[in-house]
């Protein structure tokens, strides 16, 4: 399977299972999911291209504000994740808040050799690991270890935005934005 056939079953995952995870307890949550491989142009770097990307905002129940927060998603089928994949994904925190690698791996076994590396490289750098067996069958995502947060620089955020995502995304988030403001 092609890393671009898993994209449509990672985007079902991320709108059913992974958002769950972003969602405040009592809080409030808006959340754009995106499938971001092919946008941004020839000039923005060959492993500066998150896969997907979830953009979201938060509030406590109790909270006085909102925060915004960008996901970043590196996918890689099987036979095609190694500490490279890792260190794209980290790149991609001069982007985005968290990066996370989702590796389609039939056989995950944390004592064997390739996935144990993947997962120390992943803790080594907080980078987010997300494995699963089967494309289609949510139940087979399994979150080994959550990302750490990272913080871009504000310029690169809005880049992000504005090179990565629909108009019609854009549009929404700016108008969530202008409404959250007042």
């Amino acid at each position: 399977m092609l890393e671009r056939d898993l994209y449509e079953p990672v985007y079902n995952y991320l709108e059913l299972r992974f958002r769950d995870r972003l969602q405040p307890a009592r809080g409030d949550l808006r959340h754009i999911t995106a499938i971001t491989a092919n946008t941004g142009g020839n000039a923005t770097g060959i492993w500066s291209k998150p896969d997907l990307c979830i953009i979201s905002l938060s509030r406590q129940k109790y909270g006085l504000s909102w925060q915004i927060d960008l996901h970043g998603f590196e996918v890689k089928p099987q036979g095609a994740c190694s500490v490279q994949s890792v260190h794209e994904a980290l790149n991609h925190t001069s982007l985005v808040n968290f990066t996370h690698l989702v590796w389609h791996v039939g056989d995950w076994n944390e004592s064997r050799a390739d996935c144990s590396t993947i997962l120390s490289r992943c803790s080594h750098y907080g980078v987010g690991l997300i494995t699963f067996s089967t494309p289609g069958d949510l139940t087979s995502y399994v979150l080994h270890l959550p990302a750490r947060r990272h913080e871009p620089s504000s310029d690169a955020f809005d880049e992000f935005v504005e090179t990565r995502l629909s108009q019609d995304d854009r549009t929404k988030l700016l108008s969530w934005i202008t409404e959250l403001r007042r």
